[in-house]
């Protein structure tokens, strides 16, 4: 698979937009990046978003988004043939960064962008300075540019986001429900957000109230063992 037949291969998600995305304390953050203007580092912990803020940045500018991570095993040729495009944004660096080969490819893709004065943004869990990368001369030139970090949610934030995407979605979260999910379901706006879709399916299939017993069938009490022929579980 080369470079000029990955776009029809990359599919961006139907979910992927900047009004489904929860921003909490990365407003300042989320909107530096939706007015792109220079290449861009955007770097976060796993969960923090990165993904679907880049895949909601190519839908709204109409750019390509490259995995680096689902790339790597096709080599830095993967890169080839998207010089023309518009927006260029890079997921997961820290993937293939690491590597000389996949090194050299960037910094010259990072070249020949800039002399084109081409935008162009990568995501990696942490900023220039933190990262495992083949070439110093490839850190000096993510370094340039604008660097947006991205802060997990805090508690009230994950509490207050189970709160809206379950009211948007017509479901009554009991206390000791949401309690729960907070307990449970990881620390990423993601992880809960897909529990809630979980929930909702289940809910509407089986015509049930959200009861905390419901709630730990459809997703599994913690550490449970799933029991033989029991698909209620997560």
């Amino acid at each position: 698979m080369r470079g000029r037949q990955l776009p029809l291969a990359v599919q961006l998600r139907d979910t992927a937009s900047f009004s489904s995305y929860w921003a909490g304390s990365n407003a300042e953050t989320v909107a530096a990046l939706r007015a792109l203007r220079h290449p861009t580092l955007l770097y976060g912990p796993a969960g923090s978003g990165r993904t679907h803020l880049l895949q909601a940045l190519c839908r709204e500018q109409g750019g390509a988004y490259l995995p680096l991570a689902d790339l790597r095993a096709y080599g830095p040729e993967a890169l080839d043939g998207f010089d023309a495009s518009p927006l260029l944004c890079l997921d997961d660096l820290d993937a293939v960064g690491g590597e000389r080969d996949w090194a050299l490819a960037l910094l010259r893709l990072i070249d020949r962008r800039r002399a084109a004065a081409q935008p162009f943004v990568f995501s990696a869990l942490a900023p220039p300075e933190h990262l495992a990368l083949a070439l110093p001369d490839l850190r000096t030139r993510l370094a340039a540019c604008v660097v947006l970090g991205l802060l997990p949610l805090s508690d009230p934030e994950r509490a207050a986001l189970l709160h809206d995407r379950a009211q948007a979605r017509g479901l009554a979260l009991p206390a000791e429900v949401a309690r729960w999910l907070l307990q449970t379901q990881g620390r990423s706006s993601g992880a809960l957000v897909e529990a809630l879709e979980r929930l909702d399916r289940a809910s509407l299939s089986e015509k049930r109230r959200l009861t905390l017993p419901f709630v730990q069938a459809v997703l599994g009490r913690p550490g449970a063992e799933r029991r033989a022929g029991d698909d209620s579980g997560a």
